[in-house]
């Protein structure tokens, strides 16, 4: 299917719905699926809701939104939502006390507790000037496993990065899993490179803005 029937615009709070079931289907061993429903809607209401400079693009597809991209310049992306939302989380956990038996669920929350701790660092997810320039963050992107395949990820990609350039970023740049090969090889054809810090990759990417044709 051409990307012509693919129509790209802001996603709305009247979205998120749908939104919620997209990352639900897409991403069904992340550390927020597990939590329910309720958790990954709330995720999505403090990206486009709180203190962030976001670019939170969706695509439609016969009048259904298909898939969705946030990217930006992203102020406790993680940390903030975990505070915010704290008790609510606890109580998704005591909901679902089989999650504790997984070793990851555990190392997830583990990583949640640490969020809660005052830091004087700049959360990961938000855009820092480098040596090459200020980066625009690919928070989130997914699109309906129904629907993949029919172009509606680089349409998302193009038009994030049409937004980051617009800004007067130089730079694109996102994680991913180093296991996730399907996903590495989607971005590599985007143009992004892994970055490799301290004699390993940890699943960072970047794209020099630069140096490609807008």
């Amino acid at each position: 299917m051409s990307s012509q029937h693919i129509v790209v615009g802001p996603l709305r709070d009247a979205d998120l719905d749908r939104v919620t079931r997209i990352h639900i289907a897409a991403f069904r061993t992340s550390a927020l699926t597990p939590l329910g429903a309720g958790a990954v809607r709330r995720y999505y209401v403090w990206q486009l809701t709180g203190p962030h400079d976001v670019v939170a693009l969706g695509a439609w597809l016969d009048g259904e939104l298909r898939g969705y991209c946030f990217g930006g310049v992203f102020r406790g992306a993680a940390s903030g939502f975990v505070r915010r939302n704290r008790g609510f989380l606890v109580g998704c956990v005591l909901c679902r006390p089989w999650l504790v038996l997984s070793a990851g669920v555990r190392r997830r929350m583990m990583d949640s507790l640490r969020l809660l701790r005052p830091s004087k660092r700049t959360a990961a997810t938000t855009p820092k000037e480098t040596a090459q320039g200020k980066s625009f963050a690919i928070l989130a992107i997914a699109v309906d496993p129904d629907y993949q395949g029919h172009g509606i990820g680089r349409v998302l990609m193009e038009r994030s990065e049409a937004a980051a350039r617009e800004a007067g970023f130089t730079q694109l740049h996102l994680t991913v899993h180093p296991d996730n090969e399907q996903a590495i090889g989607f971005y590599e054809r985007l143009g992004f490179r892994k970055v490799h810090e301290g004699g390993g990759w940890r699943g960072l990417m970047r794209k020099d803005l630069r140096h490609c044709e807008a």
